[in-house]
């Protein structure tokens, strides 16, 4: 007896696993999966997450709807909602979602092939009652496992707004898996999965658009029944499945509009890139993607990519991917053309096809002719991965399939096969954890992004400001410099990152300098005019100061009211500075810094008619305690107050409080502390102190 004819009866003898071995593999998986996974939970806010989800006003509420309908992924932005309802900026439980989409999209998976093996036993192999194989099963698993602990899906679970893509993706699955139970037998079971995937999928992210096809050819293929009797006995589940498309095709045609998108960063009128440009270079992007997904070393957060010109690149690459786009139409075809035919290696042929033509399909929204500002971005190979790594996992189970056959040791065929396949995923899931370190700290995120996109102004941007947050002001300097000498072209906001930095070292001319030049790129730039107005607030410029802080109030900058009631009080005019005190308290009651310089006015005031010595007293004690504040300023005002009141014991305690915290300062402020000892000296002569602002 052969080594084939022995592996063929221990296969036909084994006994088939049930339920509870498929439903058992699944818990194991999940545990695993969670295993690699849990350092995302200690990520961090990076980039779009700030404008999306921390600045995002839109999702500080969860009713009324219409809110989010206006937006083109309203159940993905709901779902930051949701989060932000039950636990604010936390990032923890935003990373738990993002993780229990994930999960859920790699069960799907695994589900998915499962099925597909059976309903491949049942049309194609006419076994009437196929059964589950430890082979299926592993194979199952081993696709699943391969694609959930994967590197590269690492943005578009750890980067928590990147949810729309891992949304949209789990509607993909869904819908896929929904008619593959309806093609199964279990009707209703698949529709009531298609219908709310659908909807899930297509309203969070336009990837989705193209499943229903996607599914349609895998149906033509599995169940080699021909078009019109699938349209004949199959319309409900698909008609469930394209209805998300009446709320989307209105929502989306205004990316097709020249127009409207003429300055947008998505659309067919975008200024800076044309649709035959941005086609062009991503025949090059695509098969940067499908090499990350081969070997996913230099993994980078944000590219900077180039419009590729050069015919010699961008020929031969689209050339090389039409080839793989009409092969994979012909291997399909073929399979379907022959489909009379129970060959496995002819069903082997179309599903070659049909995994070459899911992964165009699902690139097309974001990799074609449709132009996006971010040219290539790691996400959108987030689904598309499972196709590659399904095709290597499927080859190379033939392979050893057919090695096992030949040999005359297969036991140590097996053993080596295993050992390869443990390391494999093994460093995959190794890789997985690193990367999720990297989140934890936007530091060394942008600067691994640095290293492998130097060319990037965004990068050194966003690198300068995680430097400049933590008050390394010098250290922000070089990146900040790179961010603007990269650019092409002025950009209002890498000036005005640049131009904080030189204010911060003492270079105030070249900074009002960037800060002019981004205004005059960008007039409606609040930030800039007040930061401008905090320049010449330091020079004792006044009037300027006074007309850049009036430009950001115009444009609803809180913080420039608070500035430009400062200028007021320099100036002496206590009055105005009182009434945009009292404006910012009234509308921006989290700005509690305006209090307490209100409570100094209010208790130092020199017109009598301005002195309101119960208002200071309210105002301070509604945000601070006495007794355990350890800021000087609020001490210091506590102090004015008491004085003001009568009460001059206490009020020298309270300022001797703060000068000891002055003195201890890792920088003492000599004018602060020289003030703090004169108004101890009124204070002793019983006196309040009346007139001039705090320090």
């Amino acid at each position: 007896m052969t080594a084939a004819d022995r592996n063929d009866r221990q296969t036909h003898d084994a006994p088939s696993p049930g339920p509870a071995m498929v439903f058992g593999i699944a818990l194991i998986l999940c545990a695993f999966w969670m295993l690699v996974w849990r350092g995302s939970l200690e990520g961090v806010f990076h980039f779009d997450d700030y404008g999306n989800i921390v600045d995002n006003e839109r999702i500080r509420q969860l009713w009324p709807l219409d809110d989010f309908l206006q937006n083109n992924r309203p159940i993905g932005l709901y779902s930051f909602a949701i989060n932000y309802h039950f636990s604010g900026t936390d990032t923890y439980a935003y990373h738990i979602t993002n993780l229990a989409i994930h999960i859920t999209s790699g069960l799907l998976l695994y589900a998915g092939c499962l099925l597909m093996w059976r309903l491949y036993r049942k049309h194609w192999a006419n076994e009437t009652q196929p059964a589950w194989t430890y082979a299926a099963i592993l194979t199952a698993g081993l696709i699943s496992t391969a694609w959930v602990v994967h590197p590269l899906t690492t943005q578009a679970v750890t980067n928590v707004v990147q949810r729309y893509e891992s949304l949209a993706s789990l509607g993909y699955l869904g819908v896929w898996v929904g008619m593959l139970l309806y093609l199964d037998g279990r009707r209703w079971w698949g529709m009531a999965i298609i219908l709310p995937l659908a909807w899930i999928g297509l309203m969070s992210k336009e990837v989705f658009a193209t499943a229903p096809l996607a599914v349609l050819l895998l149906d033509r293929l599995l169940t080699r029944q021909p078009w019109l009797a699938i349209a004949r006995l199959r319309w409900l589940p698909y008609a469930l499945m394209i209805s998300p498309f009446v709320w989307f095709i209105p929502s989306v045609s205004r990316f097709f509009d020249t127009e409207r998108t003429r300055g947008s960063s998505m659309g067919l009128g975008m200024d800076r890139i044309t649709p035959w440009e941005y086609l062009r270079t991503q025949a090059e992007v695509i098969w940067h993607y499908v090499g990350l997904v081969v070997w996913p070393k230099d993994l980078c957060f944000d590219y900077v990519w180039r419009i590729q010109a050069n015919p010699w690149i961008y020929l031969p690459l689209g050339a090389a991917l039409i080839a793989v786009i009409v092969g994979a139409l012909a291997c399909y075809g073929r399979a379907i053309r022959q489909s009379a035919a129970t060959s496995t290696q002819t069903f082997a042929i179309g599903l070659a096809g049909w995994l070459g033509l899911i992964f165009f399909f699902i690139l097309a929204p974001t990799s074609s002719f449709m132009p996006i500002a971010d040219i290539a971005v790691e996400h959108r190979m987030y689904l598309a991965s499972a196709t590659i790594i399904a095709g290597i996992v499927l080859l190379m189970r033939h392979l050893l399939s057919v090695l096992m056959r030949r040999s005359e040791r297969p036991l140590v065929l097996q053993l080596g096969a295993s050992c390869i396949l443990i390391a494999c995923i093994s460093l995959l899931a190794w890789r997985t954890h690193l990367r999720n370190q990297d989140y934890r700290d936007g530091l060394v995120l942008w600067t691994t992004a640095a290293q492998i996109s130097p060319e990037n102004p965004r990068v050194w941007y966003n690198l300068g400001q995680e430097l400049y947050n933590r008050g390394d002001k010098r250290a922000a300097l070089r990146p900040m410099v790179s961010a603007v000498g990269l650019s092409a072209t002025s950009v209002p906001l890498f000036d005005v990152g640049l131009a904080d930095t030189l204010r911060d070292v003492g270079r105030y001319q070249d900074a009002i300098t960037l800060y002019q030049r981004a205004i005059s790129k960008q007039h409606r730039f609040p930030e800039a005019y007040n930061n401008l107005g905090a320049v010449f607030f330091k020079l004792d410029r006044l009037d300027d100061a006074q007309q850049a802080f009036e430009a950001a109030v115009d444009q609803d900058h809180p913080e420039a009211k608070y500035n430009l009631a400062l200028v007021y009080l320099r100036q002496n005019q206590p009055r105005q500075a009182i009434l945009l005190f009292q404006e910012l308290i009234d509308r921006h009651p989290e700005f509690t810094v305006a209090n307490r310089r209100l409570a100094w006015i209010l208790a130092t005031a020199k017109e009598d008619s301005l002195r309101d010595i119960e208002r200071a007293r309210q105002l301070m004690q509604t945000l601070y305690d006495r007794n355990t504040t350890q800021s000087v300023s609020v001490l210091d005002t506590f102090g004015v107050i008491q004085a003001a009141q009568g009460d001059f014991a206490t009020a020298i305690q309270t300022a001797r409080q703060a000068l000891s915290l002055a003195q201890a300062a890792p920088k003492p402020n000599a004018k602060l502390i020289a003030d703090l000892q004169l108004r101890i000296q009124h204070y002793q002569n019983n006196q309040p102190w009346i007139g001039g602002s705090q320090p």
